[in-house]
């Protein structure tokens, strides 16, 4: 694994994101409505050419914990950024609180500077206190995630097609599997993605992604 995060790059498909990159971990960059940036899952190695590229792209006014386990970074990027805020879900901050020491505001604050067509969604089931985005464009829907779903670690292709589940997800990240399998059923019949980002490994790209990720919550079941 690299040690330090790659420069951020935009995904051609979806107008706003950028993703940089340290080994299988990604960081993902979400240009707000005021054409500045917030970090999704900032991760630990912040380098001097992922800095150089953020320059270009927008201010970073905000830093989203996107659950209570991807914390390492928070640190860094707080001396690194000054002025941008941490933000995280109230069912994340007693951990990040304990593990950081650093103050975190709600996503409450950080909503309004969503542009419209992206929002904050919350599991229901699970206990990490983690938070999507949902990305709306024409005929594209897409999700950024943290570790409920994961991409395949090496592909050929540009995007994966086939989600997967990290080994520790099942135990670690849900706390009732039923709960989160009906919550995810009900997303997929209300927009299904045909894209998701992950903090973990390659991007998915294919029209049957909503299915898949049912099938995998499915089977734990």
């Amino acid at each position: 694994m690299g040690k330090e995060l790659s420069a951020f790059n935009k995904i051609d498909e979806i107008k706003g994101i950028y993703t940089a990159e340290k080994g299988t971990l990604r960081c993902i960059a979400i240009q707000l409505s005021s054409g500045n940036l917030c970090l999704y899952s900032p991760v630990q190695g912040l380098s001097t050419i992922a800095k150089e590229s953020l320059k270009s792209l927008g201010k970073v006014t905000h830093l989203l914990a996107p659950n209570h386990y991807h914390n390492k970074g928070l640190e860094e990027y707080s001396k690194a950024f000054p002025e941008a805020k941490l933000c995280c879900t109230q069912n994340a901050n007693p951990r990040l609180k304990k593990q950081t020491a650093l103050s975190f505001s709600s996503l409450k604050e950080l909503e309004p500077s969503l542009p419209d067509t992206i929002c904050f969604v919350e599991p229901l089931g699970l206990k990490t206190g983690e938070v999507w985005i949902k990305k709306f464009q024409e005929n594209q829907v897409s999700w950024i995630v943290t570790d409920a779903f994961c991409g395949p670690k090496v592909t050929k292709k540009l995007y994966a097609e086939q989600p997967e589940l990290l080994g520790t997800f099942p135990s670690y990240g849900i706390a009732d599997r039923q709960v989160y399998f009906d919550w995810l059923t009900q997303q997929v019949r209300m927009a299904s993605p045909n894209m998701i980002i992950p903090c973990h490994g390659s991007i998915l790209s294919a029209e049957h992604l909503g299915t898949s990720t049912l099938k995998l919550i499915e089977a734990l079941l």
